[in-house]
């Protein structure tokens, strides 16, 4: 499996894990001081092979454990499948983490009944149908980059109004380079499935939530389930932050303080 792998900086290593659909690309935008950021782009995803019947939570749990092999213990920051990829790998190798930083994680959408009632489903339903799409005509990042800054984020709000410029770039290169199996295996529930949120995890732990007013994929309710059999893991929710919270530019200040104040 060749991944593609982007680093920048020096020092201690910070491993960065993107959501489904998205690339390290959305990452490219920050830079943290004294620390080796390392950026890779999950099978199926961004520059990385495609890998056909896979695309699960363990196999991009495999894709980040073979690449601390080879960069040594490091710290976790991932988004949404990011995420819960960053606690399975936590809970299957603490021997290669040191810390794990969890924006947003899904981690009881594998659930079948969670599943079932997922509101995220529908839209990735209908982002499945533009990927392909647009993927089948060719269409270029710059097209795609002002369809998805035209849509409508909340009622009366476009993405562009909220979102930045750069993930809105990044967003659209993924989009134009995801197997679109990947939407599959979310849309059929078997993305994460297997996820496991009874084992324990012997790390620090900090997960940064949305509002769940605005979208969240760890709404309150999974907060309290966690709390229960995970009472160590620390949680700080967002008011007014939505799902992609490094991605919005009335957020993204806070994500980085608290990164920063968490890798600290």
């Amino acid at each position: 499996m060749n991944l593609h792998i982007e680093t920048a900086g020096d020092g201690a290593p910070v491993l960065f894990l993107h959501g489904v659909s998205g690339s390290s690309a959305t990452y490219r935008w920050l830079e943290l001081d004294g620390r080796r950021n390392v950026r890779v782009d999950f099978r199926g995803h961004g520059a990385s092979d495609r890998a056909p019947g896979t695309y699960r939570i363990q196999d991009y749990a495999d894709d980040a454990i073979s690449v601390l092999e080879d960069i040594g213990p490091a710290a976790l920051a991932g988004h949404s499948l990011g995420g819960v990829t960053a606690w399975t790998v936590t809970q299957q190798r603490p021997d290669l983490v040191t810390a794990a930083f969890l924006e947003d994680p899904p981690l009881f959408m594998g659930e079948p009944a969670e599943h079932a009632t997922n509101p995220g489903i529908p839209n990735f339903r209908e982002l499945s149908a533009k990927a392909a799409a647009w993927q089948a005509e060719g269409a270029s990042e710059a097209e795609v980059r002002e369809q998805l800054a035209a849509e409508p984020y909340l009622e009366g709000v476009t993405h562009a109004e909220v979102q930045t410029p750069d993930a809105l770039a990044a967003r659209a290169y993924a989009l134009l380079n995801v197997d679109l199996e990947v939407l599959d295996r979310v849309l059929d529930g078997s993305t994460l499935a297997a996820t496991d949120t009874a084992a324990p995890v012997t790390r620090p732990v900090l997960i940064l939530a949305a509002d769940e007013a605005v979208g969240s994929a760890f709404p309150t309710a999974h907060e309290a389930r966690l709390a229960a059999s995970h009472p160590d893991v620390a949680v700080v929710r967002l008011p007014g932050a939505g799902h992609s919270i490094h991605d919005m530019a009335a957020a993204r200040e806070q994500y980085v303080a608290h990164l920063l104040a968490f890798l600290s």
